[in-house]
Formats: structure tokens, sequence, C-alpha cells
């Protein structure tokens, strides 16, 4: 790599084909803490990335608003311009970069950042195959390259410097990008998160950085407009039909981290990442994004954007991470968003096994023994009305569904026959659709449907509508369940 900014060119364009060449751009482009370069360089090359398309002095926003609070500040300090770096699946040829051709397969950017404590700025790659089937809380990013217009359908990533942006700073920014990218809130730099961060509730000076407490990192959402559910893993919430674990003991008697053993975490974490919401991990000492998780057989697995590994670490499970005991978690949620997951779940649950009386009695049956079970979903009225008609149900449903008056948020809770999940079949017997600006105390059902019947419940007091419905279980709005 020569000088960082090379006055005389636009870019260049790159060919690596084997591990020498891929491991030439980590030594070039890896800084000090290589390790999330290396895991880039990985996603991408499972993707089968044949062209690096180098643009050369990048004005980037974030980058720049550090340099502008932090960088610029130093007696020697770095260069105000980026790098960013665009993968392709095609062999695109230098010459033709100012006019690329379609179907280039592009798989996404990585802004570099001229500090070498954390060279990874913001980063969205498309997911690697070995993760198809898999929930994820993706985003579809735009840009520009050398007038060029790209998608790419990823989750965002960012590497913290480890003085103007520490672990806490990054997991904010990736579920504040989230959010803005899905039109939830505008645009906020990575500095202004790290300024929003309110000194009186830490002993630490805000530059250099130590890091942020949970109450700064509260703050933060709630000055980016997303205020945060927390949870401790010391106090989980109970939810029917979700076990309660037995506490772990070790060989003092004494009663194991709840981080080490409480189950209860992946319902929670499940719950929000079928939204499409990125879940905060708070440790000891570290933080990090959950952004997505699969099944695998009966074992569920998470995918993690942590800073010091990189985008997509697959997690074969929170009790054996490296990080654990795990402590808290944090989403960030829309503001009308005031029912809370578990609070759904347990009304849902409620409403489903009363009804369930006559014929229906095996579904109340089925559900208290587990062989049916509840996932929850938040997602906008729209978006449930447009997904139904998707659902193999007969117009008469699809009909009372889309002309019901639902909130702009909705908690969508499913009832699936397990077995039926399995064998990769339409499985979902029961749902119920509740409004999220109702009260945990008493949550408010929009939706109720059940084997053979259909029902809406328009606010303000208006008459219930319902319909005739088939017996046969329909398809899930969620990808993995």
């Amino acid at each position: 790599m020569g000088p960082w900014v090379e006055r005389d060119s636009h870019g260049s364009v790159l060919h690596p084909a084997a591990p020498p060449d891929w491991q030439e751009l980590v030594t070039d482009y890896g800084g000090e803490r290589p390790a999330p370069v290396e895991q880039i360089f990985e996603v991408v090359r499972q993707s089968d990335c044949r062209t690096v398309v180098v643009e050369n002095r990048y004005v980037d926003m974030d980058y720049r608003s550090g340099y502008s609070a932090f960088w610029s500040l130093r007696f020697q300090t770095s260069a105000p311009f980026a790098r960013r770096l665009h993968f392709f699946t095609e062999h695109l040829d230098q010459s033709r970069v100012h006019q690329l051709p379609e179907n280039v397969g592009h798989l996404g950017y990585r802004v570099l950042r001229p500090v070498p404590g954390g060279r990874v700025g913001r980063t969205v790659l498309a997911p690697p195959p070995s993760l198809s089937g898999a929930a994820l809380a993706t985003i579809e990013d735009r840009v520009s390259l050398f007038g060029n217009e790209l998608t790419v359908e990823g989750v965002p990533f960012c590497q913290q410097d480890g003085e103007c942006l520490r672990c806490a700073h990054v997991a904010a920014w990736i579920c504040h990008y989230t959010g803005h990218r899905v039109g939830l809130v505008g645009r906020c730099t990575t500095a202004a998160i790290a300024e929003s961060s309110p000194p009186m509730v830490s002993l630490e000076r805000a530059l250099p950085s130590k890091g942020m407490t949970l109450n700064q990192l509260q703050a933060v959402f709630g000055a980016l407009g997303r205020p945060a559910l927390f949870y401790g893993l010391s106090n989980m919430p109970t939810v029917r039909g979700v076990p309660n674990p037995t506490p772990q003991i070790d060989e003092r008697g004494e009663q194991l981290p709840a981080g080490l053993w409480d189950t209860r975490m992946f319902s929670v974490i499940c719950r929000y990442l079928n939204s499409g919401f990125p879940v905060l991990i708070g440790t000891t000492d570290h933080a990090f994004v959950l952004v997505g998780w699969l099944r695998d057989g009966e074992h569920v697995r998470f995918i993690a954007c942590d800073d010091q590994v990189g985008p997509y670490e697959l997690i074969d499970s929170p009790f054996s991470h490296r990080e654990a005991p795990w402590q808290s978690m944090m989403i960030p949620l829309p503001t009308k968003v005031f029912l809370g997951g578990e609070s759904a779940e347990n009304a849902a649950y409620e409403t489903i096994s009363a009804l369930a009386t006559g014929d229906l009695k095996p579904l109340a049956q089925a559900l208290a023994a587990g062989t049916v079970q509840l996932r929850s979903s938040l997602r906008t009225g729209s978006d449930f009305k447009r997904a139904v008609d998707a659902q193999a149900r007969s117009d008469e449903v699809l009909r009372l569904v889309r002309l019901a008056r639902l909130p702009h948020w909705a908690w969508t809770v499913e009832a699936h026959v397990r077995s039926a999940c399995d064998a990769e079949q339409d499985c979902v017997i029961a749902e119920v659709v509740l409004d999220s600006t109702s009260c945990d105390l008493s949550p408010r059902e929009d939706v109720i449907a059940l084997p053979g019947l259909v029902a809406t419940f328009p606010p303000d007091g208006g008459e219930v509508q319902t319909t005739d419905a088939g017996v046969r279980p329909w398809a899930s709005l969620l990808t993995a369940h």
C-alpha cells in the first residue's frame, strides 16, 4: 500500500485469487488489530469474490466526524480521508470501473480508516451462503461508486478505534444504522453518538474514551430516538410456554451467573431478531450485537457483529461463548412500541387457551403440552397486511384483514405446530395480532385467527368483524422458527 492519499489516482482494481493474495490485503489494510479484516475477507471469499475495487480519497461521514472531534487535535495527526473497498463476484477490468456492467454481483463495501488501532469503518456485506435460512436483521444499503449506483443487503458492522470509539459506541452505532436504513430515524454519525453520552453518569472523561456504562447507553439510545428495552439476565421475564430453567450451582454450592444457564434468553433474543431489531449484549467489560439466529436441528445458534471479531460471527452457545457469562441485553425500539414482547406472547397464550374449546380443545391441550409453540415478531400493520396474501388463506380472510384498522406497529404471535415446522410444512394453526401501543397490563387484540374463524377488533368500540376460515395450517411470516 502506497501513501494514504494518492493525489493522482482515483483508486485501483485488485483480483485476489489465492490465499497469499488475501493475506497481502490483510497485511496492507488490517492495522494493529487485523481480526475483523480477516473475517471480512473470509465472508466475501465464501461468496466467491473475484474483484476488489479500492476507492481512493473517500470522504466518509462517520470517520470525518471523528476526525473533527478527536483525531485532528493530535500534534501528529492522520489523514482526514478514508478509503472504501467494494467487493464483486464478477471479474471487473480497471478500464470499465466508470461504467460497470449490469449484474456485477456486488457483495458490499468496507470503509478503511487511517487509524491503526481500528481500520474498519462503516461496512455492509451480503451474508455468506452458509447463513442461508437464518433470521437476520438486514438492511438494504445504497452506495455510489464512481457514479455507478450499487445496492447490498446485509448487516452493518464497524470496529472500535480504541480512543474515540469503543465497543459500546460501535455496538450502539450498529443498532442505530440499522434503524436509520429501515426508515425509523435520521442518520447520526459515530462521533455524534459518542458526544450523546452524558458525562455526569461516568467518572471518566469523554475523550479519549474508556467506553460507556449501561446508563449512558440508555441515554444515547433515547437521544437517538430509539429508547431501548433492558433485560438483566439475572432477572429474566417469565413467559407462558417457555420453560423456566433450574439455576445451576457450582462446586462450592453457590449459584452460577444466569448468563451460564438461563435458557429464557433464547426466546427473548429470537423474538426481537425475528422482528429485524438487533440485540446489544453487555458483558463485564465488552459490548457486541446479535444480528441473527438460525436453527440447527434442536440447537439455536446466534450470529453476531463483534468489533473484535468481525461481521457474521457464528456463536454455538452463549453459555460457552468467549465473553460468557453475558450479563444484559438492550434492544432499541420505535418510540411508539409500549407493549413488551413477553406481555404480547403471554396475552396470546391466554387468548388461544380460552377460545380453544369444544372441537378446538386439542389446540389448547397441544399448547399446554408444548407440541404447539408460540413465536412472536414485531412488524408494521402494513407489512402484516401485505404478507397475509402469501399465507395461502381465502379471499374472505384477506379482505377482512386488509380492511382492518391496525396500529403502525403490531405484535404478531403465531402458534406453530412444531412437527410441521420440522418437516418444513405450513405450520401456523392460530395467530393473534396485538396493538403495540397498548399496556403490558391489558394488551389489546386487533386480530385473532383460529381454525375455522378469523376476527378483527376495530378501535373506538367498533363492532367485531368475523369470517369463516379453513382449518388447515397456513404459512409462517418468519424466516426461521
